[in-house]
């Protein structure tokens, strides 16, 4: 699967956002671009793509991208904040081939969604309205909420409201800081300094429910009960490219010296094959310091994810700093 940046363009501009996406214009694929660079994508196989942004539904050609992805064999899926996801554009993503929508959307009410987003009242009764369409033309639908220790208290709401709405899943992003969130002022609301015990306790709470299913990023490491972490798959099943042809491993490891290459200087293939895509998912857990290697769930959780580590402390080498083991009660 490829993660697929196709702007860098959004219609709001998330005080948190790791990708630093902004209302401004940014370079981008001409739709000619996209129809070879998915040629590409077939040639190597891949199974589904995964459209993200920025906000893709400002891409007014994406339906035809798609299309032309579906003919290739190639599903697709997308990432949107919905507030562009009228009727008649959902109609017209699934013909061309959408199996499933996320809604990013960070507040169960329009009041604590704009405290996060600097999203208006009226993007939030369009965020609702999108939610209820996906419903009714049977996406798979699921609805994201990045946590911070700012509006945690509003988390178990969210995952009422979801209910209320028939939604199947919700996802739970962690926050990392990236892009503008590295910014110090974002990382003293939503950094969880002084709430790790809350989240805990939450988490714990959450991954127990059936409907909706809740799900957790790697943002958040290992959770309880178990603490034990999938097998890292950055650059073996997963890649990231974004809007500018940059590829990267995975979201996680967006800083410049995971940078694999660019696709308008070399191939796919070729940036596919390259060593360095998966550097990180085979990194010798044996490296990683501090407390990680002394607690009894390393041998289960490897230290959890280091893109996530390294973002949070600049060092690959360092222990997960915000584990929830370590707010067991």
């Amino acid at each position: 699967m490829v993660g697929w940046e196709i702007t860098r363009e959004c219609n709001l501009a998330c005080p948190h956002c790791f990708s630093a996406a902004t209302r401004k214009s940014f370079p981008e694929f001409s739709i000619n671009e996209c129809f070879e660079i998915i040629d590409q994508l077939s040639a190597l196989k891949l199974s589904a793509i995964g459209w993200t942004g920025g906000e893709p539904l400002l891409r007014k050609d994406l339906d035809d991208i798609i299309t032309y992805a579906r003919k290739k064999k190639i599903k697709s899926s997308i990432t949107t904040n919905g507030i562009l996801l009228d009727e008649k554009r959902a109609r017209s993503l699934k013909r061309a081939g959408v199996v499933a929508m996320q809604i990013s959307v960070d507040g169960s009410t329009a009041e604590r969604n704009a405290i996060m987003r600097r999203a208006t009242p009226e993007d939030f009764r369009k965020i609702m309205e999108a939610i209820r369409i996906c419903r009714k033309l049977d996406f798979e639908l699921s609805m994201a909420m990045l946590i911070g220790q700012e509006n945690l208290d509003d988390a178990p709401e969210f995952i009422k409201w979801a209910k209320r709405e028939g939604v199947e899943s919700v996802r739970f992003c962690g926050f990392t800081p990236w892009g503008r969130g590295k910014a110090d002022k974002v990382k003293a609301r939503l950094a969880f300094t002084n709430r790790l015990g809350d989240l805990h306790d939450f988490v714990a709470s959450a991954v127990r429910k059936r409907k909706p299913m809740a799900f957790f990023d790697p943002g958040f490491g290992p959770l309880p009960p178990k603490y034990d972490y999938h097998e890292c798959v950055a650059g073996q099943e997963w890649f990231y490219l974004t809007s500018m042809g940059d590829v990267y491993p995975c979201t996680a490891l967006l800083d410049r010296r995971f940078r694999v290459g660019n696709i308008h200087e070399r191939s796919i293939s070729d940036l596919w094959n390259d060593p360095r895509m998966t550097e990180m998912s085979r990194y010798p857990k044996d490296r990683i310091q501090g407390f990680c290697p002394e607690c009894k769930h390393f041998e289960i959780c490897h230290g959890a994810c280091r893109g996530a580590s390294y973002m949070h402390t600049g060092d690959l080498n360092a222990s997960f700093p915000v584990c929830l083991s370590r707010a067991e009660s």
